[in-house]
């Protein structure tokens, strides 16, 4: 059964994360960005159940704090958490032929990332195969791996 509390707390967080990759958040968007690194690594290390949308997170908002709004103690945070994604889970076996890891090209993909991290905190009926491959976590490494430059 799916907790209605946390899904729709998942929805508030996917709407904060769109405003700062669109630049229009009013809150800390600097505090937001370490939030979801600090809580991505934490799932990692628990092999929680939420790493594929604080991975997808991170991707979506991490240059925030990189090239945004350039910040040397965040960046370093960010890719801690990025690398952290790669080594755990970057030799899972995964029965997938692709991941859409492998087909990401461009900073301008991101914007259907909101539809991603939406699908993966809604994973209902048709969605729910493709959310699958989503949060893969060979697909997961595979984005934490070419946001680091690794």
């Amino acid at each position: 059964m799916v907790n209605a509390d946390a899904v729709a707390e998942w929805d508030v967080l996917i709407g904060e994360w769109d405003e700062i990759r669109h630049g229009y958040y009013l809150g800390d968007a600097p505090a937001k960005v370490l939030e979801c690194a600090r809580n991505l690594e934490a799932s990692v290390a628990a092999d929680g159940p939420d790493t594929a949308l604080w991975t997808l997170g991170l991707v979506l908002i991490g240059p925030y704090v990189i090239y945004a709004y350039p910040d040397a103690e965040a960046e370093a945070h960010v890719l801690k958490a990025m690398g952290a994604v790669e080594q755990a889970l970057g030799q899972t076996p995964c029965a997938h032929d692709e991941h859409p890891c492998d087909d990401f090209q461009d900073d301008d993909e991101l914007d259907n990332f909101r539809h991603v991290l939406d699908m993966l905190a809604h994973p209902e009926g048709d969605a729910a195969r493709e959310a699958e491959i989503w949060a893969c976590p060979r697909n997961l490494a595979g984005f934490a791996r070419a946001f680091t430059g690794a």
